[in-house]
């Protein structure tokens, strides 16, 4: 159902007269311009034209012109197509899955992805994908939606009281319990503090990815309506992120110390893969 899904919504995406920039671009994809172009000027990248720079789950290409390197990946068949056919047959977007990139290892300079790989049934081989494509020393900035709720997926809170069943009831009462920043602490604590033990324990290990599965209702969202993270597939906690790409000896910038690193909410992940 996923890719269908996707066909569907971008069959109604953004006017063909949208010219790529950053006039005229939806509010929010306007933030993300902005975030990515500050991101890519930190890096050095921005003023490197030569770079090479890729966006995983780039949508229907609202950032394409922000670098000259700019290459977009996309599941979307659909996007892929009706961006084509907004900016021409040579735009560099590909219809890719995340967890099997067609390109070559150590092709890009830049890799970012913004709210796209909790879509991705394994995140794990998409963050290993982005790691074997990036170039030594090359950056990164992940920025999934992190922690997506299961109660989202399941519709819980859109759907009548008397169209749940006991369990959901109960599941819908316990959301605001759930959803406290001190119910969320204890609940991950435990779970990140034991990857940082087994980091340090082990420092030659490249720990795998902890994510929990999630399963959308497709039928659900056709029926009340789609609204934000209701169609993610994984629920992935940025501790969880950074530990994959740290035990692979990458400089986790936004998060340098062990504070920060296990106080991680839902901001973006700025990695650089090392040298050697």
């Amino acid at each position: 159902m996923t890719k269908e899904f996707y066909d569907a919504v971008y069959k109604e995406g953004h006017p063909s007269g949208y010219d790529g920039g950053e006039e005229g671009m939806p509010h929010r994809t306007q933030n993300l311009y902005k975030a990515t172009t500050v991101w890519l000027q930190s890096t050095g990248l921005f003023e490197i034209s030569d770079a090479k720079i890729l966006e995983i789950g780039c949508g229907m290409a609202y950032l394409s012109k922000i670098h000259s390197g700019w290459h977009g990946a996309e599941y979307s068949e659909t996007a892929v197509r009706r961006v084509k056919e907004r900016e021409g047959i040579q735009t560099k977007i590909f219809v890719e899955d995340a967890q099997s990139l067609s390109f070559d290892d150590d092709t890009f300079d830049g890799v970012f992805s913004w709210a796209a790989l909790e879509h991705v049934p394994n995140p794990e081989k998409a963050f290993s994908e982005i790691d074997r494509v990036l170039k030594k020393g090359g950056v990164g900035l992940i920025a999934p939606a992190w922690n997506c709720r299961s109660w989202t997926v399941k519709k819980i809170q859109q759907r009548p009281w008397s169209g749940l069943s006991l369990l959901e009831k109960l599941e819908r009462w316990l959301i605001p319990i759930r959803e406290h920043i001190l119910f969320r602490g204890l609940i991950a604590l435990p779970k990140r503090l034991i990857s940082e033990l087994l980091m340090f324990l082990f420092p030659s290990d490249q720990l795998s990815l902890r994510f929990k599965q999630l399963y959308p209702r497709w039928d659900l969202i056709e029926k009340y309506g789609h609204v934000s993270d209701d169609d993610a597939v994984a629920d992935i906690d940025p501790h969880a992120g950074i530990i994959f790409f740290k035990t692979r000896g990458y400089q986790i910038i936004s998060h340098p110390t062990f504070k920060s690193r296990v106080m991680a909410r839902h901001e973006p992940l700025f990695i650089a893969k090392p040298v050697q």
